[in-house]
């Protein structure tokens, strides 16, 4: 095993899928830092979904950035994994942003007005993601169908 760890920016630059992976990253971003801490349930689900699906999509980056060249021996095709998982996470984002907005979007409170209309924007932001996370899942679908032995197009082959 190498020392020194090879980046290939170029499959998240360069590429619509990594584009959208950035901005996934970005939305999810937005969405922890205007939900959290969360008090109701409703937050703790929209939490836990955009969470899981925060660690996924940094998984899927760092497997493209970096750790392509360490788990190709593993007999996984990664992308077929990587389609599952953004369709398993579009849906994850429909239920929490259509939860996180029912609780939030009619309520009104005198004192703590900000709070609810941050909760709001988290919802607002997820629906953005679950939209992101939908064109990701077309892209993926799209590139596994066009090679459904799994190597990515995004993977330089050497």
């Amino acid at each position: 095993m190498p020392v020194t760890v090879e980046l290939k920016y170029e499959s998240i630059i360069n590429n619509w899928g990594g584009r959208i992976k950035l901005i996934e990253l970005v939305l999810a971003m937005l969405c922890m830092c205007c939900c959290a801490p969360s008090y109701t349930s409703t937050q703790t689900w929209f939490l836990v979904v955009v969470v899981f699906c925060f660690l996924g999509t940094i998984f899927f980056s760092l497997f493209y950035l970096c750790l392509d060249v360490y788990l190709k021996g593993v007999n996984i095709n990664w992308l077929q994994t990587e389609f599952w998982f953004t369709a398993l996470a579009t849906f994850l984002y429909f239920t929490a942003f259509i939860a996180q907005l029912v609780a939030f979007a009619g309520e009104v409170d005198a004192v703590y007005q900000y709070w609810v209309d941050a909760q709001v924007a988290a919802g607002v932001f997820g629906l953005f993601n679950d939209v992101a996370y939908g064109v990701g899942t077309y892209f993926l679908y799209l590139e596994w169908k066009a090679n459904p032995s799994g190597v990515s197009s995004a993977i330089p082959t050497v």
